[in-house]
């Protein structure tokens, strides 16, 4: 049997005096999509960067691919987290965000193959970061993902800012890297969880 791509156990975080996350345990399994429903502020950000290995719980523990997560932040590139909103160099084209993205996680740059993603997301290449409405910066998050193709996929309000179109794509994209992995999306609408997702989980507010 294969391990579980996400393993959450009774994790704690805080910032400041304020708890974030209270004794939050979650299991994600190879070929899962698991959407994170709630409204805003009870923490799903915050679980997204804890489990992306970002930032580090004041209690409980955080394993991804059977291994705990501290050993798994030199391998990065096994993990795709598409923030909200998603972060670019402002100041680089798509072309070149995508070629920095391959750098940082030390694969070979090769300029077709990111053309070729932009592409498929419906992009020009050369305009800067700056231009970009919301939802290209959206759609460029998804050239990104089909990139660095992640083992494990997490998604903050990946569907805000998409047009029809875009969030077909996206719909799409999720269910490839679910085949290769695992997907963990943050959302309050319902209606796309219950689209998207193979299991939901219900995050609540703790005082």
């Amino acid at each position: 049997m294969s391990e579980p791509v996400v393993e959450v156990g009774n994790v704690w975080k805080r910032f400041g005096r304020q708890w974030v996350l209270r004794d939050v345990s979650l299991v994600v399994e190879p070929g899962e999509i698991v959407a994170l429903l709630g409204p805003n502020g009870v923490g799903k950000t915050t679980l997204l960067r804890v489990i992306a290995t970002l930032i580090r719980p004041q209690r409980g523990q955080v394993r991804l691919f059977g291994k705990p997560a501290k050993r798994i932040e030199q391998e990065r590139g096994w993990i795709g987290l598409v923030a909200n909103p998603p972060a670019f160099y402002r100041h680089l084209s798509g072309e070149e965000n995508l070629e920095q993205a391959l750098a940082l996680a030390g694969r070979p740059i090769r300029r077709e193959q990111a053309l070729a993603a932009m592409a498929d997301v419906g992009l020009p290449p050369s305009r800067p970061v700056m231009a970009y409405s919301s939802g290209m910066r959206k759609r460029l998050a998804l050239a990104r993902t089909l990139l660095m193709q992640p083992r494990l996929l997490l998604l903050d309000e990946p569907e805000t800012a998409l047009d029809e179109a875009g969030r077909e794509r996206l719909v799409e994209v999720i269910h490839t890297a679910a085949r290769g992995g695992a997907v963990l999306l943050a959302t309050h609408d319902r209606s796309f969880a219950g689209a998207v997702a193979t299991r939901r989980v219900a995050m609540e507010a703790r005082g």
